[in-house]
């Protein structure tokens, strides 16, 4: 999830230079600029990293191949966090045990991706230099902190206070949540 927000600010960035041309041709699908949008975060990186053909392309599928098990994970989070705002704005006191459940789960999930990134890490450590993961971790960070810039608000697992189908649930006063329940 985090990274295809970062890939959509890629794109607004990519799409800057490209806007005047497609002014001209009118908005294309979303799907047919995909290629080019990963082409063009893929050129960037590669720049600002100083990457070799072959790091660019272990770079990518490495990537790729930690993406699904990314979006599974904030998923997982976002589900959890909402089953436990549920819960909690009941005012039931009685699901003390389904509470601690969901919260030993948003535990393990969090672990889940803290392991994640461990994996990613060790595999990356492979091929790219502690400064390339260092600079490429950079990216990833500076990337985020533009999206939540646009965004006007963290990056993380979707607001839970949206219901299935991206349809908003109650407005809730803004800091009145614990931080656990805010993503």
């Amino acid at each position: 999830m985090m990274r295809a927000r970062v890939l959509m600010l890629v794109l607004s960035l990519a799409l800057a230079g490209l806007r005047p041309a497609l002014a001209q041709q009118g908005p294309p699908p979303r799907d047919s600029m995909m290629p080019m949008v990963r082409q063009r975060m893929d050129q960037m990186i590669r720049r600002r990293l100083g990457l070799t053909d072959d790091q660019a392309r272990r770079l990518a599928a490495t990537t790729r191949r930690f993406e699904a098990r990314r979006i599974a994970l904030f998923g997982q989070e976002r589900e959890a966090r909402a089953a436990l705002r549920d819960h909690l704005e009941s005012g039931d006191t009685t699901r003390g045990p389904q509470v601690a459940a969901l919260l030993d789960r948003l535990l393990q999930v969090q672990r889940g991706r803290l392991d994640l990134l461990d994996q990613e890490q060790k595999e990356l450590a492979t091929f790219l230099t502690p400064i390339q993961r260092a600079q490429f971790l950079g990216l990833e960070e500076q990337m985020r902190s533009r999206m939540e810039a646009v965004r006007g608000r963290p990056l993380g697992p979707p607001d839970p206070g949206e219901g299935r189908g991206g349809r908003p649930r109650a407005p809730r006063p803004p800091d009145d949540q614990p931080s656990l329940l805010r993503p």
